[in-house]
């Protein structure tokens, strides 16, 4: 599909682009995001990159009231533990949430690209 290194930076540029990408290792299938250049399950070198949706299911989640500096401002907010489907399990940014009672573990997000300052970030929002 695409020619780029399987590296963080890459992912960063697929993001700027409006494109949600992981990798998946040709050897056993693993799916990886973000990108690693070896396959962490079986040592692979075989790798592909793959667009993803974003959509998944939430396994854990949080809400935080004391941020840390860089977040300062924004609590409280939401973070928690996403499986994509079809994927693996990463964490982010659950938008639109302010309170613990407002999600509960099993909902279903949807992953959403966020332009800020610093660059795209991957964030999500319940369904």
């Amino acid at each position: 599909m695409e020619e780029k290194p399987f590296t963080t930076g890459s992912y960063k540029e697929f993001l700027e682009s409006g494109r949600l990408m992981a990798n998946r290792c040709r050897s056993c299938g693993d799916v990886h995001l973000p990108p690693r250049p070896i396959c962490p399950r079986c040592g692979g070198r075989s790798l592909e990159w793959m667009e993803i949706q974003g959509r998944g299911t939430l396994q854990a989640f949080t809400v935080v009231h004391v941020p840390p500096i860089r977040l300062r401002g924004r609590q409280p907010y939401a973070t928690g533990i996403v499986k994509l489907e079809g994927g693996p399990r990463i964490s982010g940014l659950i938008l639109d949430v302010k309170r613990g009672e407002d999600m509960n573990v099993g909902a279903e997000v949807e992953g959403v690209i966020v332009r800020e300052e610093d660059g795209a970030k991957l964030c999500f929002r319940l369904v």
